[in-house]
């Protein structure tokens, strides 16, 4: 049986406040930079998302197979791109990694739904 589980993964998390008419180029430029990242090798992922109530507020993540290729990302003129965008919030921005040893996939959810039913005689 195939493993539900991706070993490994670490993420990148960035938060900023936008200024304001900055809003739209911030998002265009977070956007051109993942699009970016999904070519480089390691790379899982790379997303840009908006708050729904405050637009202003802004979020990107990318998600890394290995530490060494997101290491190298690190060491790149396109990371230096993403802390000049950085430099230009309206707030101090958050920068996190997050080392993931482990996640499940749907298979998950439907077995612990039956796990549910098998202790719950109907």
């Amino acid at each position: 049986m195939r493993s539900a589980f991706k070993k490994g993964m670490i993420e990148l998390r960035l938060c900023l406040h936008a200024p304001r008419r900055r809003t739209q180029s911030l998002v265009a430029a977070l956007q051109a930079l993942a699009r970016l990242a999904g070519l480089e090798r390691g790379c899982l992922e790379a997303h840009v998302f908006t708050e729904s109530n405050d637009p202003r507020h802004l979020y990107y993540s990318e998600a890394w197979d290995a530490e060494e290729n997101l290491r190298s990302m690190l060491r790149s003129e396109r990371f230096t791109h993403l802390v000049e965008l950085m430099e230009l919030a309206a707030e101090p921005p958050s920068l996190a990694f997050w080392s993931i040893s482990e996640t499940q996939g749907l298979e998950f959810a439907w077995q612990a739904r039956r796990s549910q039913n098998d202790s719950h005689p109907a």
